[in-house]
């Protein structure tokens, strides 16, 4: 396939650090874009954040299997299951209901200066370890020296110490509330959601293969 003609497909992605689906729809769409690299087609994104649950605080986290509960009632095992057999397919084996929660916000703070410092590669690189803290190491996503050793680990700041320094700061709050108004605005109300190309959203998970084939109608148009 030649790239001459090829546009470079950019993808908008909206999605929360505590979502199950989201983290599963990241290995999906990182899993597509690998397939693409072999085809040569041009793919980038960016992660932009969102708040699942506005009601959960920033300072006291609560267990993540009982909040689950309160939302399913009698279903939590069965949703478990199913949660866990999808993030098998997706390629993450150790996927855990395990652990606290609390609001993503200093999160999704690392995740956006992470891009403002390296774009997509850093940010993807972040990604890669605080996902996977999180939903397979029962991390808690709020817990700033879990954040800190992430931010280093991802390759965001070089010490603990200047990542402690940027999560006691306001830095980077006000864009975050201003990127929930806009994803408001631009009517998502679930994640994952995915824009290409500032046009084509998709606002569920489509698996490797169903991302491939939308990357190679749009590279061509």
């Amino acid at each position: 396939m030649s790239t001459t003609a090829l546009k470079t497909i950019n993808i908008d992605v909206v999605s929360d650090s505590i979502c199950p689906f989201c983290y599963i729809g990241y290995k999906e769409i990182t899993s597509a874009m690998e397939l693409a690299k072999k085809e040569k087609l041009p793919v980038e994104f960016k992660y932009n954040p969102y708040q699942l649950d506005p009601t959960l605080s920033m300072t006291d986290p609560i267990n993540k299997r009982e909040l689950l509960k309160s939302k399913v009632g009698d279903r939590l095992d069965a949703v478990e299951r199913q949660v866990i057999a999808r993030a098998q397919e997706a390629g993450i084996q150790n996927f855990s209901f395990g652990g606290l929660i609390r609001q993503s916000t200093d999160s999704h703070r690392l995740i956006a200066k992470a891009y403002e410092l390296g774009g997509e590669a850093r940010q993807r690189a972040f990604l890669d370890v605080l996902l996977p803290g999180y939903f397979e190491r029962s991390q808690d996503i709020g817990d700033h020296d879990f954040l800190a050793e992430t931010a280093v680990a991802g390759g965001v700041y070089g010490t603990n110490a200047e990542a402690l320094a940027f999560l006691k700061s306001s830095e980077g709050v006000d864009e975050y509330k201003e990127n929930l108004r806009e994803a408001q605005e631009r009517g998502v109300h679930g994640v994952p959601h995915f824009t290409f190309n500032k046009d084509l959203a998709v606002a569920s998970t489509q698996g490797p293969d169903g991302f491939l084939k939308i990357f190679r109608q749009l590279a061509q148009n």
